[in-house]
């Protein structure tokens, strides 16, 4: 079910023609307002292509019942697309209760674009069910790289969120092949593991300074720190991959000498290269100076997450939003990036001429940021062209 949607640059699910002209436009003059958008955005080829399969399941596997492990991509809107096909959760907010325990042959299980657990996929197999699975070719590199750090005896160190799917499913396959794993969330929990790595910290600093769950339970600092390999979840802003990544080589070069290196250190970058594309092409766009900067996308989404800071580094009013529905004339709902609260902002859309760039994460269907940019002309009083 995958050989009919191999070409990237192809969309085949949520298709918008505002958004296909804008693309293909890179600009447009509304009336006061111009629009602004980047080469490359939204959808990547690996949750289209998920969505895609599922579209196909449900012609091939007809009347028979079909579940979601979890969410398919992290987009509440394609979610409950989902829930209205009548595809039910197995986990998740969304899950339906006992449903998982009741799973049996007649089952059909979506595996999402993000992977599983190995003691999920195990749990399925046991169960039976057909397995439609989604996995992202970009989500399995990291999963390849972490098995030969372990067949190489390296320690696992993960630039990620403890708890997003594809970080927990990186997780499990460390820990199911006898592996050990650090998970790092930032430049600042990456220098408190690299204190450590100097001797500048002890153990009980190094916990502190870590999400709880950011171990194995069988990690010993002492002992798997002495080797480290660095992957990224796919979804990370990738400057900051490539942040962490020097700064753990500059802290093992202090600690064992430029001359062994090679033999306790490796990098590899594991960041899909369309989660790269979209933070280029935002900065490109942001760069050209414009009075606002919308990013649409799921508030779980961690690469949409990661576009809305490129603003920020822009000096650019950068504005986190889940859908049309967040904007009002007089005021605008969207996420903090620092605290998760989400926040409503006034007077956000200025008079006169504005220049409005807009974005979207990996998971979020052109057809909703096609309505996001409707909006934004409905609320300036002007009108797009038939």
């Amino acid at each position: 079910m995958t050989s009919t949607y191999d070409d990237p640059a192809a969309r085949y699910t949520y298709r918008s023609p505002l958004v296909d002209r804008l693309r293909k436009a890179g600009e447009l003059e509304v009336g006061r307002l111009r629009l602004l958008m980047p080469p490359s955005f939204g959808f990547c080829w690996g949750v289209d292509r998920a969505l895609a399969m599922v579209q196909d399941a449900r012609r091939r596997f007809g009347d028979r019942p079909m579940w979601l492990l979890n969410s398919i991509i992290h987009n509440p809107r394609v979610n409950d697309d989902m829930r209205r096909m009548g595809i039910g959760f197995l986990k998740g907010p969304l899950a339906e209760p006992g449903a998982l325990d009741r799973l049996g042959p007649e089952d059909v299980v979506v595996v999402p674009a993000f992977s599983a657990a190995v003691e999920e996929m195990k749990l399925l197999a046991e169960r039976g069910v057909e397995i439609v699975d989604t996995t992202c070719p970009w989500v399995i590199k990291p999963h390849k790289r972490a098995l030969k750090y372990i067949r190489e005896g390296f320690t696992t160190v993960v630039h990620g969120t403890v708890g997003h799917d594809e970080t927990r499913a990186t997780c499990s396959l460390v820990r199911h092949h006898g592996g050990h794993y650090v998970v790092v969330h930032n430049l600042a929990e990456a220098e408190v593991l690299a204190g450590f790595l100097r001797g500048r910290l002890d153990a009980r600093a190094l916990a502190a300074g870590l999400h709880p769950q950011a171990t194995d339970p069988d990690f010993d600092p002492a002992r798997h720190l002495a080797r480290i390999g660095v992957i990224n979840q796919t979804t990370m802003l990738a400057s900051e991959s490539r942040a962490i990544a020097d700064l753990f080589r500059r802290a093992l070069t202090e600690r064992d000498g430029e001359e062994r290196l090679d033999e306790v250190f490796r990098d590899f970058d594991t960041i899909c290269s369309a989660t790269q594309e979209n933070q280029d092409a935002a900065h490109a766009v942001a760069g050209r100076g414009p009075d606002l900067f919308i990013v649409v996308g799921g508030y779980d989404s961690s690469n949409t997450r990661n576009l809305a800071r490129v603003g920020d580094g822009h000096g650019v009013p950068a504005f986190h939003i889940e859908g049309p529905e967040a904007l009002e004339s007089d005021r605008i709902r969207h996420r903090d990036r620092d605290s998760g609260r989400i926040l409503e902002t006034a007077d956000w859309l200025p008079p006169g001429p504005v220049a409005v760039a807009f974005t979207a994460g990996a998971s979020t269907p052109d057809a909703i940021l096609g309505q996001v940019v409707a909006r934004v002309v409905e609320l300036a009083g002007e009108t797009l062209a038939a």
